[in-house]
């Protein structure tokens, strides 16, 4: 007799609150950053100002990080994410990827055509909007695409990877004067609310596993240990090829708050990436809580 799935209830509630906070915060940082004069110290204050002349090699290397953020590569990333579902035999899975990038992705270039940003602190002209940014967005979007079509088994891992590489471009536009530090966040947050809400509709469906093979609860924790190690590998090697390569330690000392605001940006990426995985994780524990498990 097949065991019948546990009901999957809390974790879409969980995920579509979490997709209206992060709506609500993205409409917070906006009002914050781009509407008072002191939030816009705040984020001016922070950005890299990274140049050529100054530190040619950590320009170029942020430079060529950016180079990876294209139409082309948001298309080809979003198929290849998509068609890993598919692989799967997930269609709806595959379908909801695409919706959450294609929504976040539409959802900012239609928030930066629609507002402008004033200068509440020079009064001179409002310039053209740049809030949220749209490299982070599709870069975000495309690392919490993925942490949602992989099998729960290599959950963390895609977490870890997706946001390292989010997380770098977030701070790279920063750091390049693209963006400063609150359009990046403010990207982070639309791409969490796009895949929050897609995702809890798809828990709500019914889009789980399969019953194939017995729960192994081990799985998840695992999962975390060997995310965790990695992480920490990931940091030490970059920061010492960062220190020794990128011209860092003499970026960080001339530009304290670009530093700050550093942290911040990969923090708060970091925090949406592992809650989505943490709830996405949850779900799929809900739905094998009587013995079943995914392929």
């Amino acid at each position: 007799m097949t065991p019948t799935p546990a009901p999957r209830r809390p974790a879409a509630v969980s995920l579509a609150s979490l997709s209206l906070l992060a709506a609500i915060a993205t409409a917070a940082a906006f009002a914050l950053a781009v509407h008072t004069s002191a939030g816009q110290r705040l984020d001016d204050a922070a950005r890299g100002d990274v140049s050529l002349s100054a530190a040619p090699q950590a320009y170029a290397a942020t430079e060529r990080l950016l180079e990876t953020i294209s139409v082309t590569s948001l298309a080809l990333f979003g198929l290849g994410i998509m068609g890993l579902a598919l692989l799967r035999g997930r269609p709806a899975l595959a379908a909801g990827a695409g919706i959450a990038v294609l929504g976040a992705n539409l959802t900012t270039q239609a928030m930066k055509a629609r507002f402008d940003r004033p200068d509440l602190v020079d009064g001179g002209p409002a310039t053209d909007g740049a809030f949220p940014s749209g490299h982070v967005t599709v870069a975000m979007s495309l690392a919490l695409a993925l942490i949602l079509v992989v099998p729960p088994a290599a959950r963390w891992t895609a977490t870890l990877a997706g946001c390292a590489y989010a997380s770098g471009v977030g701070i790279a536009v920063v750091a390049l004067d693209w963006h400063r530090p609150s359009e990046s966040v403010g990207a982070y947050l639309v791409a969490t609310a796009w895949t929050a809400a897609v995702a809890a509709v798809l828990v709500a469906a019914g889009e789980g596993r399969r019953p194939d093979r017995p729960e192994r609860p081990v799985t998840g924790r695992a999962g975390a240990v060997v995310a965790a190690a990695a992480a920490i590998a990931f940091a030490v090697v970059v920061g010492v090829s960062a220190v020794r390569r990128l011209d860092v330690v003499r970026i960080v000392d001339d530009r304290t708050a670009f530093a700050a605001a550093a942290l911040v940006s990969a923090a708060a990426c970091a925090a949406l990436g592992v809650t989505v995985a943490r709830l996405l994780q949850r779900a799929d524990s809900d739905n094998g809580a009587s013995g079943v498990a995914d392929r």
